[in-house]
This record gives C-alpha cells, structure tokens and sequence, in this order.
C-alpha cells in the first residue's frame, strides 16, 4: 500500500532522514513500511510503502500526523533562519539590538523545542498543534506532497500563524522585563530601608487568609497598615498588593513564610523571595 510519494529538491537530506526515522520507529512496533527513494534531475522522489497485511486507516492517520511534524519542522527551521530576525526588526522596531537577540531566541525555542507544559507553555503548545493539522489536513488532499511546492504556496498561512506566536513571545518578553524592572525598584526600597522589625512570621490558612507575627508571636498586622497610612493608592489595592507594600515598609531581617502550600497566588511567593532573597525561609507548620 503506497502511502505517500515526497518530491523535494536536492536540498533534501533533513527531510528523507526524518521520513527514514518514521519508517524505523513504525518497524520497532512491527507494523512493516519500507521507502524507496528515486533521483530525476536533481529532484527526489521518495515512496512510503506500508505491507497491505498492516496498513489499516490509524496507521495512515499516524504516519500523515509525523509526516506532517516533520514538514512543520522543515518550515520552522526554514523561517527562522531566513526571516525571524528580519521580521523582529521590521514589526517590533522598538525593541534593541540585546532585546531583539533574546526575543529571537524564545522564538526559535518555541517553534523547534520541546515546550515546557505549564500555563504559558500550553498557549504555545495548542499554536504549534494547530499548525501541523493544518498541514496534515493539506498533504491528506492526496497521496504525492511536492515539498517545494507546499513551502512556496502553503508558507503564507503558516507564517501568519507564526507571527501570532511571535506576538505572544513579544508580549510576555515585555511582560517580564517589565516584572524584572518592577523587582529591581522593590529591592532598591529594601537596600534603602531600615529594618524596623527582626523577624516576620507569614501564615496562610486553607482559604488563602494571611495572618501576620512576630518573632513572639504578635500579631503585626496593625503595624503594617499604620505604616501605609501615608502611602498614596489608586484604584482597588489587593490584599497580595498591601502585603508586599507592608513588607518594604517594615523590611524584616529575616521573613518566615508558614503554610507555602496555601498561597493562592504562587507568584507572590515568588515576588518575596526575589525582593528578598536570603532573608526569606519556608516553614511546613
């Protein structure tokens, strides 16, 4: 059973390696396919043949859904070698030559590397599945994909979703450097604070509710609202946002957080330590 016929030039050696591989993997799992490849003036014709005694429909879509990571891949590469830093410098003309190297660098980790699986790498995750079932919708259209021909009129729409995980790296590259900024004044405001209390004790109870101590076991929390009488607010201030405006107004010695587990927002936790630093210590109780 022919499963697919590959056309690609002569820069073709990534492309036959990556399909060579498919076949392997399929033949480690005993399903038999074999690929014969042929040379007409320096095109490659590669044919992707599966025994009939193995081929049913899920070992088609199988082979369609790797074929179709390989080509993503090869159009990925192909963009990032060739256009991304162009287009950086074109669309986002605000950003400097170090930021514009660091963005082209989240660019090329998410589009060609493995994507961490946490909250922002999801978004990015479900792009790239996107992308590739796209392609695999294309190249099921019929069983012979010319891969000079699928860049040349099917890269425009895979561009332009590429572009869209461009703006979302751009977005929380800003988002960070803003958060960093952001950290580097706090810890300015410690450095130039004195320390108006040894120790503080944070506790957090199951429902996220903060309660306040000292050393000796005095509840504090009084202290620190005083101590934010004269600062001036705008809008609806959280208690996340009290909390961290107490802790520069007091700037304790050392900071003990009880109950880690129980914070709501993990990146308050986050903010403490980084402001901190050394002067923070967890506590399981």
């Amino acid at each position: 059973m022919l499963l697919e016929t590959i056309v690609c030039g002569n820069k073709s050696d990534s492309i036959i390696n990556n399909i060579n591989s498919i076949v392997c993997n399929f033949e480690k799992n005993n399903i038999r396919m074999g690929m014969s490849e042929s040379i007409d003036n320096n095109i490659h014709f590669v044919n992707v043949i599966c025994r009939d005694e193995d081929y049913n429909e899920n070992i088609e879509n199988k082979f369609y859904y790797y074929l179709s990571e390989v080509l993503y891949k090869y159009t990925a590469t192909e963009f990032c070698s060739k256009k991304l830093e162009n287009k950086l410098k074109s669309t986002y003309f605000f950003l400097g030559d170090d930021e514009i190297k660091d963005v082209k660098h989240n660019c090329i980790q998410t589009m060609l590397k493995d994507i961490p699986v946490n909250d922002n790498g999801i978004y990015f995750i479900n792009r790239k599945n996107q992308i590739i079932q796209k392609i695999n919708d294309c190249i099921k259209e019929n069983h012979e994909i010319n891969i000079n021909g699928f860049v040349t009129f099917r890269t425009k729409e895979i561009e332009n979703e590429f572009d869209v995980i461009i703006d979302k790296i751009v977005e929380n590259y800003m988002v960070e450097k803003e958060y960093d900024e952001f950290i580097k004044l706090l810890k300015y405001f410690v450095d130039i604070q004195e320390s108006k209390i040894d120790e503080l004790n944070i506790y957090v109870d199951k429902y996220g509710n903060y309660l306040l101590k000292d050393k000796y076991g005095k509840d504090i929390e009084n202290k620190i609202i005083e101590g934010l009488c004269d600062v001036k607010t705008t809008g609806a201030v959280s208690i996340d946002d009290i909390l961290i405006s107490g802790l520069i107004t007091l700037s304790p010695k050392k900071i003990i957080i009880h109950s880690r587990d129980n914070f709501k927002n993990k990146e308050l936790i986050e903010t403490i330590e980084k402001v901190f630093e050394s002067k923070v210590a967890f506590c399981d109780m």
